[in-house]
């Protein structure tokens, strides 16, 4: 059985067992906690889901609890293949276990590019993207465009998937939040060091500072952290002077954070 036939069916088990759900609640309740206090006690939102993926555990989230949500990614038009019919399975897997009033909503799903949105301007009070932006080659037109269709005064709160983490490359499994294990064959950090490793989907290999700064471009910046830290336990003394490049808070932050509000 190969690695990725094994991870496959780790996350199919993850999804059972609840923890993948667990996962998707606690994300939402801090993205949650991080946008209340500049909400003003609004009402029901006008989200986008930037790049909602196959699964749309945050799409299903957000609907649940009343907002009114958009998603858009390329893979929402959906073709008949046995990948597609998988992961419909496992759409209803989450829905199951994120709770029965997450799945009676009908669904606002758009097949588009995030850095050319199909909306028109001040058309979402909030904009949210978890682990997307680490996708995006053209960052920059997909902050513009997010600036675009906010409303004067709305949101945007992305979690973003850091390439110099130990996951960053997406060459080792991704079924462990955070990273605790990594094979024995799998130097770590192999992505930042030797790239023995291919990568399996696209990565613009961006930096903290690098976001920041196009976030900076486009917004007031409110809010913007390390959410999940990973792979303390593997970086050596050694590998820490092999990447002197990169400090031990990017080669240990997973996830990061940057909320932004577009100018009134």
């Amino acid at each position: 059985m190969t690695q990725r036939i094994k991870d496959y069916v780790r996350y199919g088990w993850q999804l059972l067992d609840g923890s993948r759900g667990r996962h998707e609640r606690d994300l939402a309740q801090i993205r949650e906690d991080d946008i209340a206090p500049y909400l003003d006690g609004k009402g029901p939102l006008r989200i986008l889901d930037l790049a909602n993926g196959y699964l749309r555990p945050q799409y299903i989230l957000l609907k649940g609890v009343g907002h009114s949500v958009c998603g858009i990614d390329i893979v929402n038009r959906l073709e008949p293949n046995w990948v597609n019919t998988a992961y419909r399975i496992a759409r209803c897997l989450y829905a199951w276990k994120l709770g029965s009033a997450a799945s009676n909503h009908g669904e606002t799903l758009v097949c588009g590019d995030v850095a050319r949105l199909p909306f028109s301007e001040n058309s979402f009070d909030l904009v949210t993207s978890i682990a997307a932006f680490e996708h995006f080659y053209d960052v920059p037109s997909v902050i513009a465009e997010i600036r675009r269709v906010l409303r004067p005064g709305g949101l945007a709160w992305v979690l973003i998937h850091l390439f110099t983490s130990p996951s960053g490359g997406h060459n080792i499994s991704l079924t462990e939040i955070p990273l605790r294990t990594i094979p024995s064959d799998v130097d770590p950090w192999d992505h930042l060091r030797r790239r023995r490793i291919p990568f399996h989907v696209p990565l613009n290999e961006w930096r903290t500072d690098k976001y920041l700064e196009a976030f900076r471009s486009q917004f007031q910046i409110l809010k913007q952290y390390c959410a999940m830290r990973e792979g303390e336990e593997f970086l050596t003394p050694e590998i820490e002077v092999e990447l002197s490049a990169y400090s031990r808070d990017e080669l240990t932050c997973a996830s990061y954070v940057i909320l932004a509000r577009k100018a009134l």
